[in-house]
């Protein structure tokens, strides 16, 4: 299903619910974002955050800007998009929140409160994703790696995978961001994860499961998939602003039906 961006679902909404939204995005004059530590604040608030404008979910870009991302700004780099890309270089080390690529392929920071649904999506790790063909032999191949041999930079996966696999660029990136689609793996935070994370040969990457703190992990152990999911979906909602009520989304909700 196409995620509709908000240019196009703005003017779809009740006026009543349009103005929550804006004031949720920070897009009226009064609550734009100025600095880092707003910008902080803004994703523990709305808890998932695209760095850029270009989803339905709160945007860093925008709040920057306190405009959304309108139809016919053509290629030009907005300030919010230049002071954006700028703060994501330190924003995951300011503020308890991962990065990860994780809707339309977007940078999005994600506030711990659902780092164990994220986690818990694939409790399996990598061997239950490859055994549902949910990821492809390469990929497993490259997180198979990363859990014998430890974390290393995309550049030094490559090599080690050379002795034993035939991967070429392409193949290599595909298979990157398959794992971080799922959660799976995540960029170490001594790379630079708004310089293009899946070509940053500095970047170092890391088994979520492994690098997430050991409380996330026992919290994730004691969700089902289906109860991950329906929170996951309930706090991108929320995240958004469509609801005029706030609701809990973290792991300690029934499973529901």
């Amino acid at each position: 299903m196409s995620i509709l961006t908000k240019s196009k679902l703005f003017p779809m909404l009740p006026e009543e619910v349009r103005g929550h939204v804006t004031e949720s995005h920070r897009l009226s004059p009064s609550s734009r974002l100025r600095n880092r530590k707003q910008a902080g604040e803004f994703i523990q608030e709305r808890c998932f955050v695209s760095v850029f404008s270009g989803t339905e979910l709160p945007s860093i870009q925008e709040a920057i800007d306190g405009r959304t991302d309108l139809a016919g700004n053509g290629d030009r780099i907005s300030t919010g998009q230049g002071i954006a890309s700028i703060w994501l270089s330190d924003l995951p080390e300011a503020v308890p929140c991962l990065f990860g690529t994780f809707v339309k392929r977007r940078p999005t920071l994600v506030a711990r409160k659902h780092w164990a649904a994220l986690l818990a999506m694939e409790g399996e790790g990598f061997q239950g994703a490859r055994e549902h063909n949910r990821i492809s032999p390469a990929a497993f191949r490259l997180a198979d790696c990363i859990e014998r041999d430890g974390p290393a930079t995309g550049q030094a996966l490559r090599d080690r995978l050379a002795g034993s696999a035939r991967m070429d660029g392409r193949t290599f990136r595909r298979a990157l961001l398959e794992l971080e689609k799922l959660w799976l793996i995540i960029p170490g935070r001594t790379g630079r994860p708004g310089k293009n994370v899946h070509g940053t040969a500095s970047c170092v990457w890391e088994l979520t499961k492994r690098w997430v703190p050991d409380d996330i992990e026992r919290e994730a152990a004691s969700m089902t998939r289906r109860h991950a999911m329906r929170s996951l979906i309930v706090g991108a909602v929320d995240s958004a602003g469509l609801s005029t009520s706030r609701r809990s989304t973290g792991g300690s909700a029934g499973p529901g039906p």
